[in-house]
């Protein structure tokens, strides 16, 4: 897979630009306790009880030695040697490990899973279980160091190295000690284990919360620190480790690939290590060819996850002024050079041959440093203003009120951000790129995951959006969309306050009062006021004559905002992939390596900074 790039004109776009904490856990020590604990006064030598397996041998040592006290009294076990034919009670750690039951006799398959068991044993009933006696032969696990439980266990068939069964020899059951409330047995990497289906079910499961379910639980007291790096143990486990996803892109992929034909995708490197990768499902191209309106929103956030990184995103406008997922890029960083190749690419896909063909909309510098509400005001009547006189008496009106507004205003070319210089083709009077903004607010909970977990999230967002906004679209009742047909109303409802007078043909003469009057052209589809002619949706001009004619005022409107639109554009649809397990390994390809980690100072930003005046 290589980096495809075709020359394509005008298409350009210059924009300016990670991120994590890398809790690095140390694994808590388990040779001693430092847990307070007090002794069980007025006991006397009949509360300790020793149940072993009679007569076995432990390397040359009786189990009448392994007792720790001469008060201990040892039981026979109720089972016979296994050369009897003795079945012994086997744990099942899948089965056996939500409630652990200790028994002489019992067999392990192997002492991990015995070290496990004890260990959980100690959670359920808040007592920190240690192992003083730990080597390949011999395990032996205590309480603390006055209370008389404990467990002797030994490998099963010493002299068999295949043979990793462990067995319990001998045990007290009864406890002699108080109850701990921080356990070390509770590590983070263990809560972490336990708790990652809430973090899964939940993402915005707090710290708080982990903290009282382990109170609640376990009657375990946990730091909010051991919680943090619990949390990120479960999103470990739970997303994948991010090294381990970069040797699986090239896998994905083609996965991707695969299940949706046409679908393109791009993944670029710097000597193995990883830079961009891009795509751009086949669906959306099609649901963009099938009635989108050539007016397209870029914009770019960085990503939340360990390797940092910024996702770029192009989304295009649907028949109801819905947001249509079209390419998404993750990049090393925001800068021209990335934006020129992600537009590259997507000039591919989308057939823009020239930058005439197609409006772009990208936020520029949100600091401008006039902050007064005046001003703002001010600018806000230029940008709507829909002609070029309305335009010039707001600048003349902000040159006033303040010259250096004024000037910083006037170097900008009023073809991006004005109305009353917009081109008609885009049909769109959209002043703001919130087209983008809830493409981001769509894909947040991806920005911090995995490479190949975001990406996959990411995929499987539009899959869902495709489908919910086809399933919407077939319940509408009516030719126009919703949205259309309520700011059609809204139209309706101003143009009563209008007088058309017909000027001959199908020009029509409208006067609204106060000096405000207009030409309209029905058969043009056009306005003096430039409304009708930048949206495709008649102004209230154009609404006062279909209204005097006695027609229907949704045969005026264009063909881009009806129903049947729509429903074209989402019955396109973006096919499922396969899980992890079975995709196709891609064997002619060194595995990726992840980027370099450029980490900054101090605690990594979740959420932008706003400006003071933004909302």
């Amino acid at each position: 897979m290589g980096n495809r790039r075709e020359g394509t004109s005008g298409v350009t776009s210059t924009l300016t630009g990670l991120i994590d904490e890398n809790f690095n856990e140390n694994e808590e020590n388990m040779s001693g306790s430092d847990v307070s604990h007090s002794d069980v006064s007025g006991s006397d030598s009949d509360a300790s009880e020793t149940v072993s397996l009679d007569g076995l041998d432990m390397d040359g040592i009786e189990v009448d030695e392994l007792c720790d006290s001469d008060d201990s009294m040892r039981l026979d076990s109720a089972h016979e040697s296994d050369s009897d034919g003795q079945n012994w009670p086997e744990f099942n750690s899948e089965n056996d490990m939500s409630n652990p039951i200790l028994k002489v006799g019992m067999l392990f398959k192997s002492k991990d899973s015995l070290k496990e068991a004890a260990k959980q044993y100690g959670r359920l009933n808040s007592y920190f279980i240690k192992f003083p006696k730990n080597d390949l032969k011999r395990l032996k696990a205590v309480c603390t160091e006055k209370c008389s439980w404990f467990i002797w266990a030994s490998r099963l068939n010493p002299n068999d190295p295949t043979d990793q069964t462990w067995q319990i020899r001998s045990s007290n059951p009864n406890h002699t000690c108080s109850k701990v409330y921080k356990n070390r047995n509770v590590t983070s990497a263990w809560i972490g284990e336990h708790y990652k289906e809430k973090f899964s079910a939940d993402p915005n499961y707090s710290l708080k919360s982990l903290q009282q379910d382990v109170k609640r639980d376990f009657c375990c007291l946990v730091s909010l620190t051991k919680c943090r790096r619990a949390k990120l143990r479960a999103l470990e486990l739970i997303e994948g480790a991010h090294k381990a996803q970069y040797e699986k892109i090239y896998d994905y992929l083609l996965e991707v690939r695969t299940q949706n034909e046409g679908t393109t995708t791009i993944c670029c490197l710097d000597n193995r290590l990883f830079q961009r990768m891009y795509v751009c499902l086949q669906a959306c191209k099609d649901g963009y060819r099938s009635g989108c309106r050539k007016i397209v929103g870029l914009d770019g956030c960085f990503l939340k996850g360990y390797y940092g990184g910024y996702l770029l995103a192009a989304v295009g406008i649907d028949a109801n002024n819905g947001i249509y997922p079209l390419a998404y890029a993750a990049v090393e960083s925001e800068n021209q050079s990335s934006w020129l190749w992600f537009l590259e690419l997507l000039a591919i896909d989308l057939e823009i041959v020239s930058s005439y063909q197609i409006s772009f909309m990208s936020d520029k510098q949100k600091n401008a440093g006039f902050r007064a509400k005046e001003l703002k005001d001010l600018l806000w009547k230029a940008a709507r203003a829909s002609t070029t006189r309305e335009f010039d008496d707001a600048m003349d009106e902000l040159r006033k009120t303040n010259q250096h507004a004024y000037d910083w205003l006037k170097e900008k070319n009023p073809t991006h951000w004005s109305r009353s210089h917009f081109s008609i083709r885009s049909h769109s009077d959209m002043l703001v790129n919130n087209l983008s903004e809830s493409f981001n607010k769509m894909i947040l909970e991806a920005r911090g995951k995995p490479i190949l977990t975001m990406m996959e999230t990411i995929r499987t967002k539009i899959m869902l959006l495709i489908v919910k906004k086809k399933e919407e679209a077939d319940k509408w009742e009516g030719f126009l969309c919703p949205k259309i047909k309520k700011k059609l109303d809204v139209n309706l409802k101003d143009s009563l306050r209008c007088v058309p007078s017909h000027a001959g043909g199908d020009k029509y003469q409208v006067e609204c009062g106060s000096g405000n009057q207009h030409v309209v052209d029905l058969v043009q589809n056009s306005c003096s006021c430039r409304n009708w002619d930048l949206t495709g949706i008649p102004c209230i001009h154009a609404l006062a004559v279909i209204h005097v004619k006695d027609e229907f005022p949704e045969n005026y409107v264009q063909t881009w905002y009806t129903k049947q639109t729509q429903q074209q554009i989402y019955s396109n649809f973006v096919s499922p992939v396969r899980g992890p397990k079975q995709w196709a390994y891609v064997s002619n390809m060194l595995p990726i390596v992840p980027p370099l980690l450029r980490r900054p100072p101090g605690r990594p930003t979740k959420v932008r900074r706003k400006e003071l005046d933004e909302p």
